[in-house]
């Protein structure tokens, strides 16, 4: 408890040789990777993905051609792709994981081999290769529904397959740290941006909307959410990496400054492109709580801040989507 009410300092003077950034070919790994790869203080970073089907090259450019690329194709599950990929690394930012909520109810034992098995995979393979800090990205789903602000001492109560395997991982990391490894846990809200994959809320009203269908809303719509930018939590994760503690374990929660109900994202979406195909209401998911509201003032007492904003990062959607409507007009792939 007292841990969490202090206030730690960042430190300009680490240094790291190695940082390896799991699912770094994903949405928000992708943005991870090249904030990080930027940073003057890391020699080198290198992508561990198994590039499934959330994974995309493109998401890197303009580092560099995808041959030019530091990836290691590899599956967080398999003790050697680990081990080769860890191999004198001084850091790991862990954001491999399976994502999509809806997916977990009809494939939980592959959220939980995944998100769990892959994370206890990791977290042996940094023990033995000395990592100096494991930095640990969960979801603020782990707290349940919340309609008050949670800090990070909450307990966690989460309520679909998704959050459940989230929080196991949580432990794993806890584990960890008692082990000697340096951890930190991130709990962030709904990351939105550009480059998101279309089963996701933002692109997938965007992409309905340009397509003249009706915004498919699941249930009643009155579900609220937070949703952050992508490239602020990006910022914050680099934050954390230059935060240097005693501590083995810190807790930290990142939320977007806006919360919207499903309702009021398809409202702006309709704003914003222009486009009005009304609203398709389908039956709800099995669990689909009203609302995670979270706290994230110890992260801000850091010194991070939010520079985006949702509008912002909804226009960019828009564009990006408009651009390959227009590429792929004459092919059936929108």
């Amino acid at each position: 408890m007292e841990r969490c009410a202090r206030t730690i300092a960042p430190k300009q003077n680490i240094s790291f040789r190695k940082i390896v950034v799991t699912g770094g070919l994903g949405f928000i790994g992708s943005k991870v990777f090249k904030r990080v790869a930027r940073m003057a203080n890391v020699a080198e970073t290198v992508i561990l993905d198994r590039v499934s089907y959330a994974a995309d090259f493109r998401r890197l450019a303009p580092v560099g051609d995808a041959g030019d690329l530091p990836v290691i194709r590899g599956d967080i599950r398999s003790p050697i792709d680990v081990a080769a990929a860890l191999h004198d690394c001084d850091a790991v930012i862990h954001l491999a994981a399976e994502t999509h909520v809806p997916r977990s109810f009809t494939a939980p034992e592959l959220f939980f081999d995944v998100n769990v098995t892959g994370t206890e995979v990791l977290l042996n393979a940094a023990l033995d290769a000395g990592v100096k800090h494991f930095i640990h990205i969960s979801t603020d789903e782990v707290y349940g529904p919340a309609l008050d602000e949670v800090r990070e001492t909450a307990p966690l109560r989460p309520t679909t397959p998704y959050a459940t395997s989230k929080a196991m991982a949580e432990e794993a990391v806890m584990m960890a740290a008692q082990s000697g490894l340096r951890s930190t846990i991130l709990r962030p809200t709904n990351a939105v941006g550009t480059g998101q994959n279309p089963e996701k809320l933002f692109p997938r009203f965007v992409m309905q909307a340009l397509k003249g269908q009706r915004l498919t809303i699941e249930g009643t719509g009155a579900q609220e959410r937070s949703f952050l930018p992508a490239g602020d939590l990006a910022a914050a994760i680099g934050l954390l990496l230059n935060t240097q503690d005693e501590q083995p374990l810190e807790i930290f929660n990142i939320s977007g400054e806006e919360d919207l109900s499903v309702l009021e994202v398809a409202r702006r979406v309709s704003d914003v492109t222009g486009v009005s195909t009304g609203l398709h209401f389908i039956p709800d998911r099995e669990t689909n709580d009203l609302a995670y509201r979270i706290d994230d003032s110890r992260l801000r007492s850091l010194g991070y801040r939010q520079k985006s904003s949702v509008d912002q990062e909804l226009r960019a959607i828009c564009r990006d989507m408009r651009s390959r409507v227009r590429r792929f007009a004459d092919e059936d792939r929108f």
